[in-house]
Parts: C-alpha cells; structure tokens; sequence
C-alpha cells in the first residue's frame, strides 16, 4: 500500500510540475507571441465551426481582423495533412491564397529541413506547438520564424493545422 501511496504522490507531482511549466511558458510569451498564439486559437475556434464551408474561411483568412496583423506581418496558414499519403495540402492561407491546394510536403527550407514533415510529427504528438524555422520573408530575405501550430480535425473527418507565426529580429 505504500509503494502505491508514494508512485501516485509521485505521479501527481510530476503532471503538477509539467502543468506549471506549460503556465509558466504562456505567462512568459512576449507580447507579439502573445498576439500570435491568439489568432491561431480565433481561427482554430473558426474553423470548428466553418470548416464545411473552406471557401468562407479562406476569404475570413484574407480579410478577417481576428486572423491577421498586417503591422506585425501576421497572419494564419492551414494545411491538411495525411504522413501515408505524403501530403500537407494548403487549406487556407492569409497572405498568399495562390498556395491554397498546393502540396508542401517536400518543400524545404532554405537551409534543407523538410518542415512539412516536422510540423506532422510534432503536431501528432503535441496537438499544438511552437517552432522556430527559417523561411523567406515577404520581402523575399530569409529570416527566422517563430511559430505557433495548433491541431485540428475539420468535419469532413480530414487532419489539419492551424499556425501563425512571427519574424525574429
């Protein structure tokens, strides 16, 4: 009774400590992080809602205030994913809806990372997220982007992100 006593102490401790440090993360997040983590959890609540009707949200994704920062170059991108199938479809996209219906599994950075593949595992195991990856800016420099993904399931039964991120000085 008392070896179970302890690991259940034990056990609860531990989910108390990684609760406290997924806290203590999102306390510490930096105001653009914060606006950043904020839009992709509006759009993910959006989209759980919309998702029979992809037409309306991507035009929400283009014009919406609650999806985009145009000051801070923020603004939301969505792909359905399927790792058997080797996709990661564009389902939506903010700045650039030209990429909507396009593959990116096998588009690399420019340092050679297939971050497609990333983002399916991570989003696998975590549900959501942040990854830091380097990418073309809109003014066509690479720069480091700091981003924010979260999991979803539209009701058309397909897995998908949702993702926003910001460029690091």
């Amino acid at each position: 009774m008392r070896k179970y006593m302890m690991s259940v102490m034990v056990v609860g401790c531990a989910l108390c400590l990684v609760a406290s440090v997924v806290f203590a993360q999102d306390k510490e997040l930096s105001p653009i992080a914060k606006k950043t983590k904020a839009i992709v959890e509006a759009a993910h609540a959006f989209v759980s809602e919309h998702s029979e009707d992809m037409a309306a949200v991507q035009k929400a994704f283009e014009e919406d205030p609650r999806f985009r920062d145009d000051e801070n170059g923020l603004y939301i991108f969505m792909h359905c994913y399927n790792a058997e199938k080797e996709e990661a479809i564009c389902c939506g996209q903010g700045e650039n809806p030209a990429l909507v219906g396009r593959n990116m599994w096998n588009l690399r950075t420019p340092s050679g990372r297939l971050v497609f593949h990333e983002y399916v595992e991570l989003i696998e195991k975590y549900d959501e997220f942040w990854l830091e990856y380097d990418w073309l800016n809109p003014q066509q420099k690479i720069q480091t982007k700091h981003s924010f993904f979260k999991k979803i399931v539209l009701k058309d039964g397909r897995n998908a992100w949702v993702g926003c991120g910001y460029w690091k000085n």
